[in-house]
């Protein structure tokens, strides 16, 4: 890679800002919010972040040393911020909840809540004592974290992934895998499966975004194809993401549905006409999306979200975006080496335009 210009940074904080928006329906169930909902399709964003990080780890990890030193920059990039947003969570659950303090902290509920979310098992506990019980969605602090969970086993199989890809194909690997993801994505619609909460979350929360993840690193390995013949697929992509959603994702194989939007997102962010040095603000991505979720919560629980909704709502995305700034410069950036992208780009006094522009390193 001659250039470390790209558009993943500005398209991964357009996809956090999306969640948020999609959000605010989905917590407050709010008539005022209802437009957000119909229009942004907050899953798909999440999805989207699969695909680019399927993408980007891939690269992460062709570039690294060996698995040490993979891993070691998995754990510098998520765990600070990760375990910050939990820490604080069980701190602003102390100021919310309706029990005394000392019953807060003797709870066994909020001992739960941090061990099962430190080891990213967060489905075992979401909810803190006497805390969002009036919530009229969710009484979850953070739902969000599902999808750190899925990124991180999705990191443990990059391994062994690439060692199949070595010796069976790039293509062949990644066909069989979809393949396998089109019928059981059929299987637990069509069969009594679909009446399963596990089922369903397994569904929604390992098995599409994997599909998506993979689909991000079979792109990165047929990058300089993928270059020769952007522009061209590009607009057949679009078309076939948009006439899908016009007829109804479900109505959609998922095969049509994964991999029109994760050659989109990927043709747009790395082959794209460079859209600027957004990366100099540093990654507010990681942070808008983990803190957001707390944060609208407590304003749904204070009254703000639920009685003056715009009002709520400029603050809600305020709160969150400095929350994501907060995150970078306190928690993610001083564990993170000097020549990672973001530290170089927030460096950088002046960015250089260019017509193309080049994956970076993760």
């Amino acid at each position: 890679m001659k250039s470390a210009q790209n558009n993943f940074d500005l398209i991964r904080l357009m996809l956090a800002i999306g969640v948020v928006l999609g959000h605010l329906y989905d917590l407050t169930l709010h008539h005022a919010f209802l437009g957000l909902r119909l229009s942004i399709d907050s899953e798909s964003c999440v999805y989207c972040f699969f695909t680019i990080s399927g993408f980007l780890v891939t690269l992460s990890y062709v570039r690294s040393s060996g698995l040490r030193s993979f891993f070691r920059k998995r754990v510098r990039r998520i765990l600070p911020a990760y375990v910050s947003v939990i820490l604080l969570s069980v701190l602003l659950g102390a100021i919310l909840t309706r029990y005394q303090i000392g019953d807060y902290l003797g709870s066994a509920d909020t001992w739960k809540y941090l061990f099962w979310n430190l080891v990213f098992l967060n489905t075992y506990q979401p909810n803190l004592p006497g805390v969002f019980e009036n919530n009229p969605a969710s009484m979850a602090l953070n739902g969000s974290l599902w999808s750190i969970r899925s990124e991180v086993l999705f990191y443990l199989l990059i391994p062994i992934w690439i060692f199949f890809c070595k010796r069976l194909g790039n293509f062949l690997c990644w066909a069989s895998v979809l393949v396998a993801v089109q019928c059981a994505d059929l299987l637990i619609l069509h069969t009594e499966w679909a009446s399963s909460r596990e089922i369903y979350l397994f569904h929604i929360g390992y098995l599409i975004p994997f599909a998506f993840f993979i689909t991000g690193s079979l792109l990165y390995m047929y990058r300089e194809r993928l270059e020769t013949y952007a522009t061209r697929l590009l607009p057949g992509c679009l078309l076939i993401v948009l006439g899908a959603y016009l007829v109804g994702k479900e109505n959609v194989p998922l095969l049509l549905r994964v991999v029109p939007l994760a050659m989109t997102v990927i043709i747009i962010g790395g082959y794209f006409r460079y859209l600027g040095n957004w990366g100099r603000f540093g990654d507010l991505s990681y942070g808008i999306y983990i803190y957001h979720f707390p944060i609208l919560q407590t304003l749904i629980a204070l009254g703000l979200l639920t009685t003056m909704p715009f009002i709520g709502a400029i603050v809600a995305i305020t709160l969150t975006i400095a929350a994501g700034l907060a995150s970078w410069h306190f928690f993610e950036k001083p564990f993170l080496p000097k020549k990672n992208h973001y530290v170089q780009a927030e460096a950088a006094a002046t960015p250089v335009l260019n017509t193309k522009c080049q994956p970076v390193q993760s």
